[in-house]
């Protein structure tokens, strides 16, 4: 059933791919109508523009152009990016519908479906391409497990069977200053190895002070679960004797060579579940006495964006694995340089076998990334989180090493079967992309393309000093196919457009570059169609008179110095809610997509004054679009609002004031955000109930501090309610001694109490996100049951909790805004399980 869902989703995908094509061909040429399907590929080959991305980083934007049969082009200054292009538009295609050469291919076809139902068909796309890979990654893991294998032991149970290791947890250990102890003090963030339901676990410390030594046993009940951490931010407290030490003593000791690790647990595949297991001597000898032949070259940045290990005397890239990891990252390594004669042996010629061999070497990078001494172990579900859960490396205390050769999680095989899926997944019946590198300030692009692009995100992101993680374990093994790419001995830095603090003046250095890059893209772009500019750069920095970005900012400054005018703007979803940056956090859901023209020469000047009008007008109309029909995240509404007042800010030649002098667009973008507060505190504020408008303004003077009686008097006759109604009938509020103070959401509860009169939006704003705030709430079926109590004011609940998000975001108070940005990222299914609700109370 899962199967045939997926097909019939790539079904409909290829449809609306395919309706799309056949739009942009008739818009290219409209009489006749375009030809079929099979010849429409080939006129958009020859009359549709190029859609280019000087930004292409991961190439999710030339991919798409791919996809509806557009010609696309992909550059980067980035050797890695350049290679990611490469193995998604401009490989597959030069291979397609190729049958398989290695021996165990059926020549005549590949069998699809299942049982009875299945069938022999050609072989389509890169499924002939991803046959290989797997077939050759598979060689290249028996002939691991033939030369190093003994450095992956099972694991004895007790009932004398033997089990597969999935992974070995480890911690970092200093000596303790102590000289009376003097013990290596394990540092350790949780003694908890699994949080699982009727399967926790936890390893518990065994102190010997006469040997002056810790050892772990794995104890599988709740009891006796030590608190805490043997390590925070500022200290590492000895388990032995008591003393805590700060950070400091563990720096200096780590850049001396004084940190060590030891083995806490070991987790083997129970078939099915995980069992946890102590360590044993055997295998911490398999670990240590692991000699690697070989080490990737290169020392990490002294200073870099992203990088917290280098103070603890990890200065080289060899240093962020166990010798054990290193052995086997090389030994696979030499695998697949060896894998290229053999596949040439079995029938392939010189670019085939390169280009088996590149997808052979992603999966060696994705390997390495599955397995430093930097992975985390995640109790919760009691797996190996990869090194690049952000973009960033920092230091990891007690860490996960995976094991390689087996067959589950973070493992070699895994992740050749991702790179052939992934090839797989791609789409079929495309052009030819091209993908080469090239600095995004000095490309010379061919006229009239067309340019969708991402720029780079300011000071967010070393893309540079990360991927070097990457292109020591590449470079050895692709230098001879793409000589360009990996002649360096680590990516280009000094060229590259971020505002990093190995720079001088890096702020000034960035706006130059991406001003540049902006000046090449209007020299050349198309005048038919629009050139698109993706950004998701949450705007974070406070001042005095409002909120700005320094990276919106410079972006925006680019663009309009550049020629552009913005005419369009679209909020799409592009991030992904589970990526750590994300979690638990109020991080972007949406892009802002701004479609950009180039500036006519004869565009007239605005008075301040004729700019704000516009712009609040302009404004009204396009949060009314975002938040109601397009419920668009309230953590996006300020980034989406940025789009169409940059519509109203660029369509001048120059906002002047009254004084003569122009108006910066940093003061635009301070505008922008005045008008978002009076669009929610006046427009949507005021179209709530009187209680709830007391409510809202009550919190803008005073929080939820107390307030003196006779102020909140004053405001409650203004909206001809009174304070004792306020607070006996409806119960949002406290008033005695004088003072008045807000309920806080905490007060409220999940259930509401016997004699309250009908629900208020604040009311049922603040019990909704009440559910959506931690363990106590029930989530969305909680707010489903608030829905039908606001009957036709339930629409402004999400109003007003947008109006919540929008306070506490302004105040710079994350924790307490995101659970109403959950109440409107969850809006329809609340209105969805509430109607369900309903028509299961009726039936």
């Amino acid at each position: 059933m899962e199967e045939q869902q997926r097909r019939k989703a790539a079904e409909r995908s290829a449809l609306r791919d395919c309706t799309i094509s056949r739009a942009l061909a008739q818009y290219l040429y409209p009489p006749p109508p375009p030809p079929p399907d099979t010849d429409v590929l080939n006129f958009l080959a020859e009359n549709a523009p190029e859609i280019h991305d000087p930004f292409a980083g991961g190439g999710s934007i030339p991919l798409e152009a791919q996809r509806l049969g557009l010609k696309a082009v992909g550059s980067d200054l980035n050797p890695i990016a350049v290679l990611i292009n490469k193995a998604q538009i401009e490989i597959p295609p030069k291979f397609a519908n190729r049958p398989p050469i290695n021996p165990d291919a059926e020549r005549m076809g590949m069998t699809v479906g299942k049982a009875r139902r299945s069938k022999r068909v050609p072989w389509h796309g890169a499924a002939g391409l991803a046959h290989d890979i797997r077939y050759y990654g598979q060689w290249i893991r028996e002939h691991a497990c033939q030369r190093i294998g003994h450095l992956y032991p099972k694991v004895e149970l007790i009932n004398g069977r033997e089990a597969d290791v999935i992974a070995w947890l480890w911690a970092r250990t200093v000596p303790c200053p102590n000289p009376a102890c003097g013990i290596q003090m394990p540092m350790i963030k949780s003694f908890q190895i699994s949080t699982k339901l009727d399967h926790e676990h936890w390893i518990k410390p065994i102190i010997d002070r006469n040997a002056k030594t810790v050892r772990f046993v794995v104890q599988d009940h709740s009891d006796g679960v030590p608190d805490g951490a043997t390590v925070d931010r500022n200290s590492v407290r000895c388990l032995g004797c008591g003393n805590s030490v700060r950070l400091n003593y563990v720096r200096e000791q780590a850049r001396n060579g004084r940190i060590g690790e030891q083995l806490t647990a070991i987790v083997a595949n129970g078939n099915p579940g995980r069992i946890f297991l102590s360590p044993n001597e055997k295998h911490v000898q398999a670990a240590v006495n692991a000699e690697p032949a070989w080490r990737p070259s290169g020392r990490l940045p002294e200073r870099a964006l992203g990088f917290a290990v280098q103070n603890y005397g990890f200065t080289n890239w060899h240093q962020l694995f166990t010798p054990r990891q290193l052995v086997t990252l090389t030994t696979i390594s030499d695998l697949v340089k060896e894998t290229r004669a053999r596949i040439i042996r079995d029938g392939a010629d010189e670019d085939y076998a390169d280009a088996i061999c590149t997808y052979l070497a992603l999966a060696v990078g994705k390997t390495a990334h599955g397995c430093t001494s930097f992975n985390r172990w995640l109790n919760s579900s009691a797996s190996v989180v990869g090194l690049f859960s952000r973009q960033a490396i920092s230091m990891i205390w007690d860490f996960a090493e995976s094991n390689i050769l087996a067959d589950y999680a973070q493992r070699w095989k895994s992740h050749v079967e991702t790179v052939a899926k992934s090839l797989e997944n791609l789409p079929k019946d495309v052009n030819p992309g091209n993908a080469f590198q090239a600095d995004a300030s000095n490309t010379a692009y061919s006229n009239g393309l067309v340019i969708v692009t991402d720029p780079p995100y300011y000071d967010n992101i070393g893309y540079a000093d990360l991927s070097d993680f990457f292109y020591v374990w590449l470079r050895p093994l692709l230098r001879d196919i793409y000589q360009d790419l990996f002649a360096g001995i680590l990516t280009p830095k000094e060229e590259e457009a971020i505002a990093a603090p190995r720079f001088k003046n890096p702020k000034e250095r960035f706006e130059r570059l991406l001003l540049q890059s902006m000046k090449q893209m209007r020299a050349e772009c198309s005048e038919e169609f629009p050139t698109s500019i993706f950004y998701a750069y949450k705007q974070q920095e406070m001042k005095g008179d409002g909120q700005a970005s320094t990276g919106w900012e410079t972006m925006l400054n680019a663009v309009i110095k550049a020629g552009f005018q913005i005419v369009g703007t679209w909020p799409v979803h592009t991030e992904m809610p589970s990526r750590q940056r994300a979690l638990g956090a109020n991080a972007l859901a949406s892009s802002v997509v701004l479609v950009c023209r180039p500036c006519p020469d004869d565009a007239a000047p605005a008075t301040r004054a004729q700019f704000i009008a516009e712009l609040d007008e302009r404004l009204a109309k396009a949060l009314d679009q975002f938040a109601l029909g397009g419920h668009i995240a309230s953590v996006d509404l300020r980034q989406a609002a940025i789009g169409p007042g940059m519509e109203v800010y660029s369509k001048y030649r120059s906002v002047i004031r009254t004084s003569g002098e122009p108006v910066l667009l940093r003061e635009a973008l301070i505008e922008i955000n005045h008008a978002v507060d009076r669009y929610f505190f006046e427009r949507e504020a005021g179209a709530m109930d009187t209680e709830s408008s007391f409510c809202v303004d009550w919190l803008r003077q005073h929080d939820y501090q107390e307030g003196a009686y006779g102020e909140a008097e004053v405001l409650s006759q203004a909206k001809n309610i009174g304070i004792e109604s306020l607070r006996d009938r409806h119960r949002l509020l406290t008033a005695q001694s004088g003072k008045v103070q807000l309920l806080s959401l905490n007060k409220f509860g999940p259930k509401r109490e016997n004699g309250i009169a009908d629900i208020t939006v604040w009311e049922g704003c603040m019990r909704m996100a009440y559910h959506m705030d931690g363990e106590d709430g029930d989530g969305i079926e909680g707010c489903a049951e608030v829905y039908p109590m606001m009957g036709s004011r339930a629409e402004s609940v999400a109003r007003m909790a947008r109006i919540m998000y929008q306070y506490h975001d302004a105040r710079g108070e994350a924790r307490k805004a995101l659970p109403y940005n959950s109440v409107v990222e969850a809006w329809l299914d609340i209105q969805l399980q509430a109607n369900q609700d309903e028509q299961g109370a009726l039936m």
